[in-house]
């Protein structure tokens, strides 16, 4: 007995150890400005928290506007959990890289078509042959594009003026360097503010999500997905959607995210 002692007392620290290894916690939320890394860690550490207390394990933040690091990582599987606002980023873990849909956030995303309120425009034809402002490399610029390949309308490169965050976008169409911008909804209603105008916005699409690696059991999932879904009830999770400025999750549809690519990719 006294020499089986050491071996259990080893096994012990070992399994304690093991239930509290941390969890990684992936966060991309998008390229609509640039922003302080502070700010980024300060926004999303109470939902790190959050999924901690669901989890009773440490979960640690990892916080990026990096689009291509984000996919990168995703394929890799670095991630145990990942929040995503550009959906397709979620979307392209679940396609190939065996990631499962916890939750999404509650309501549909929409890529806007920004003017000035004397431009003229009123309806998707108005803008055909006019210069359109985007955010190189977002999602808003392949939703924009698939959006107005629906409609049959194409435009020249010379008509095209591309930005690097959305942020700019709305200047550049204040000032007249571009006729209509693609902007996320957010970006939509501070421009409404100021006076401008929406021509028109895409069909309703896949909204942010919280997705999850395959290394974590079903057992996991559905206690993140209870969680997330009754957050409302919790004041740690009422704190983390307010945090994140949203009123709740919902189940959501992984097909939905998984017919997204398709229709990104349709030519």
């Amino acid at each position: 007995m006294r020499r089986l002692l050491p071996l259990l007392c080893l096994l012990f620290v070992l399994s304690t150890a093991s239930a509290q290894e941390a969890l990684l916690l992936g966060v991309n939320d998008g390229v609509a400005g640039q922003m302080d890394y502070s700010k980024l860690i300060d926004r999303y550490q109470p939902l790190a928290d959050y999924l901690s207390k669901l989890l009773k394990k440490p979960v640690k933040l990892e916080s990026s506007q990096n689009l291509k690091s984000s996919t990168e990582n995703l394929m890799k599987g670095r991630y145990d959990l990942f929040f995503s606002k550009p959906s397709n980023v979620a979307a392209q873990a679940m396609a190939r890289a065996n990631y499962d849909l916890v939750a999404a956030v509650k309501g549909a995303f929409t890529v806007k078509f920004i003017a000035r309120k004397d431009s003229g425009l009123a309806k998707p034809e108005d803008i055909r042959g006019r210069r359109i402002a985007y955010a190189q490399g977002t999602f808003m610029e392949k939703a924009g594009m698939a959006t107005l390949r629906d409609l049959g309308i194409v435009p020249k490169p010379s008509e095209l003026v591309k930005a690097r965050y959305q942020d700019a976008i709305a200047f550049i169409v204040e000032n007249r360097f571009a006729d209509v911008g693609m902007v996320s909804p957010i970006v939509a209603k501070q421009w409404e503010a100021k006076g401008g105008i929406t021509v028109f916005e895409s069909k309703k699409l896949p909204f942010w999500s919280l997705i999850a690696s395959p290394r974590l059991s079903a057992a996991q999932k559905a206690t993140v997905r209870e969680g997330l879904l009754n957050a409302a009830n919790d004041p740690l999770g009422q704190k983390m959607l307010n945090s994140l400025e949203i009123t709740g999750f919902e189940a959501g549809d992984k097909q939905a995210y998984l017919d997204l690519l398709a229709w990104l990719a349709r030519q």
